[in-house]
């Protein structure tokens, strides 16, 4: 199999493409669950359709390029999974070649090989949620853009200010898509203080190209009236070290095992094996550089699930690219190609299936079985999000995380006219309090309390506002 990638031959990427197409058609037939943060970027989407404003009419703490994305994609294609999921196949698909050309057009390794498209698409198919629209898929293609201008950046033949004004452009606009890809602007940093002659007027270049989008963001919010809620919904709540943990450690572990084995092994052999010139060594240590930023990425990301590990895929791809072009012996790239082939899909697949014990989804996947109303208007005070997986989002309330502290603290005065509004401009039909936070709510809006009975936990309306 690596042979076949081996060739120099563009035409070989008509073979990955059925190769991943053979490899996710079971995906694509029998997957039918869906993700806890999918399900939230498909109501991002949807409110935002309904002409509610980001941030100041939905709380949440998604990049603006994310949010406008989901609005787009459900603007087209409304709730389809399977639409998304060709959408997400696609992108891996055309990141795969990209990176395979720019190995290819930088020379990093020592011979021309389109081994790096293979791995990297075969690394992705570790776990069944990357095959999502996620922001992290969704922004990561920046990064890739960032590295090919380090790359120029190092090889010491263009040192055009374009190239490092548009590190800094292309880290930022990935950091509008998820906040913590803010830490490869560092990586970037040290990558330059390291390996290339940057005085101080470049990288203060570098620091304006990042400011430049993210100056034009909040620009756009002030002509909104919304810097307010972008300052402290976006930039505050991102800023912050709390997380979502949707997988626990041991799967995370298990899940990437065999490239953890392979990250290990590539390095020995790289330590021990290789003869670089100086440029493909200093390209060598900028990845190393990367994936240590990636790692730092992962502690900082808002949420821990599989697709969060996505971003060491294209340094373990060139890593393990060196492995196999430094084996001498045909068995052996033989058995470890096909070893890796099949133990990473393998063991996708028997984690899918839940036929490992040490691997359990069941924090990431959408509870779809909740015997409940379908079809309404509704609004969850408290973590329930797989309740809105078969109802709509009323008002803005979507990130309970960051929700709760405006129900928590009903002495407040703004507070309370921000859920009087609320209530008043998109009634839901049905509202599930378990913890009973709207008892002091209504006490002060006697006209909304008029127009709900209250069930148990809930709240049905009964009354036109």
């Amino acid at each position: 199999m690596i042979r076949y990638f081996r060739i120099n031959d563009p035409y070989r990427l008509v073979g990955l493409f059925i190769l991943l197409l053979i490899i996710y058609i079971p995906l694509f037939i029998y997957d039918h669950q869906i993700t806890i943060p999918e399900l939230k970027n498909l109501l991002l989407g949807e409110k935002q359709n309904e002409g509610h404003r980001m941030y100041l009419e939905v709380i949440d703490n998604n990049g603006p390029l994310a949010a406008w994305s989901h609005e787009i994609l459900d603007t087209f294609f409304g709730r389809s999974l399977f639409i998304r999921h060709i959408l997400a196949f696609l992108i891996i698909f055309l990141q795969s070649a990209y990176v395979g050309i720019l190995f290819i057009t930088k020379k990093v390794f020592t011979e021309n090989t389109y081994i790096p498209s293979f791995l990297f698409s075969l690394l992705f198919f570790f776990s069944p949620d990357t095959l999502t629209l996620s922001n992290e898929l969704l922004g990561s293609g920046f990064l890739l853009l960032a590295l090919h201008n380090l790359f120029q950046e190092i090889e010491f033949r263009n040192e055009r200010d374009e190239s490092i004004f548009n590190v800094g452009l292309c880290v930022s606009l990935a950091s509008l898509f998820t906040f913590a890809f803010v830490v490869y602007l560092l990586a970037a940093v040290v990558v330059l203080l390291l390996f290339t002659r940057s005085n101080l007027r470049r990288f203060l270049l570098l620091i304006f190209g990042f400011l430049l989008p993210h100056l034009l963001t909040i620009s756009i919010a002030f002509l909104n009236d919304s810097t307010g809620e972008l300052w402290r919904y976006f930039y505050l709540s991102n800023l912050s070290f709390d997380r979502t943990t949707f997988v626990s450690a041991g799967t995370l572990f298990t899940l990437a095992a065999l490239p953890l084995f392979y990250f290990i092994v590539s390095v020995v052999m790289l330590n021990r094996e290789a003869r670089f010139s100086k440029y493909q060594s200093q390209i060598l240590q900028a990845v190393l550089i990367w994936l240590v930023f990636s790692f730092l990425f992962v502690l900082y990301a808002k949420d821990l699930r599989p697709a969060s590990l996505i971003v060491f895929i294209p340094g373990l791809s060139f890593l393990f690219t060196h492995f196999f072009l430094l084996i001498r012996r045909k068995k052996f790239i033989h058995l470890n190609s096909w070893l890796l082939f099949a133990g990473i899909i393998g063991i996708a697949y028997l984690a899918k299936f839940e036929k490992i014990k040490s691997v359990d989804y069941s924090r990431l996947w959408v509870n779809q079985d909740l015997s409940g109303p379908e079809g309404k208007r509704i609004l969850v005070l408290g973590d329930s999000i797989d309740l809105y997986y078969h109802n709509y989002v009323a008002t803005p309330f979507l990130n309970w995380d960051l929700s709760q502290e405006i129900f928590r603290n009903p002495d407040y005065y703004n507070n309370v006219t921000r859920v009087y509004r609320a209530l008043k401009k998109d009634p839901p039909e049905l509202i599930f309090d378990r913890e009973n936070l709207l008892k002091d709510f209504f006490e002060r809006m006697p006209d909304i309390k008029a127009a709900y009975r209250q069930q148990g936990d809930r709240y049905i309306r009964s009354v036109s506002n």
